[in-house]
């Protein structure tokens, strides 16, 4: 008795089929790299726009502050405020608070106590001295440029 079992399919590779996903491969290989250059750009782009707007009203801060100069009141009490500029007959007077000045130099003294220097600077500037006169290097020699006259 011949078998019931319906066949398995069978996966049929035609070469039309092998064409079209190579043709697909080879277009993501192409493309790939132009599309990460169109979200870099992009990246820009939006960056450049924040940039622009941050500028806008950068720039709209400052018309309304030159708006403000055009009134007189606004200049005069500018001068008197900043320059201290008062009317013939006025008397001005300047207050100072002096309470913040002491408060932070007395937080500010350095200690009494006297403390050892780690080197022999003494000797330290007699030994660059002898080492100085005894070499025959020139200045190129230890970093410095040289002088234009003299040789080599």
């Amino acid at each position: 008795m011949p078998s019931t079992r319906p066949a398995a399919p069978q996966l049929r590779v035609s070469w039309l089929l092998l064409v079209v996903v190579g043709l697909v491969l080879a277009g993501i290989v192409v493309l790939a790299p132009s599309v990460g250059l169109l979200l870099e750009q992009r990246r820009d782009i939006a960056a450049l726009e924040a940039q622009v707007a941050a500028q806008q009203a950068n720039v709209e801060s400052l018309e309304e502050q030159q708006a403000r100069w055009d009134d007189p009141a606004y200049i005069e009490a500018q001068a008197r405020d900043r320059l201290f500029f008062v009317y013939p007959g006025e008397t001005s007077f300047v207050l100072l608070d002096d309470r913040t000045t002491l408060e932070t130099a007395a937080a500010e003294v350095p200690s009494a106590t006297l403390e050892e220097p780690e080197g022999d600077w003494a000797a330290a500037a007699a030994s660059s001295f002898v080492i100085a006169g005894l070499t025959d290097a020139g200045p190129a020699s230890f970093g410095l440029p040289a002088e234009i006259g003299e040789p080599q």
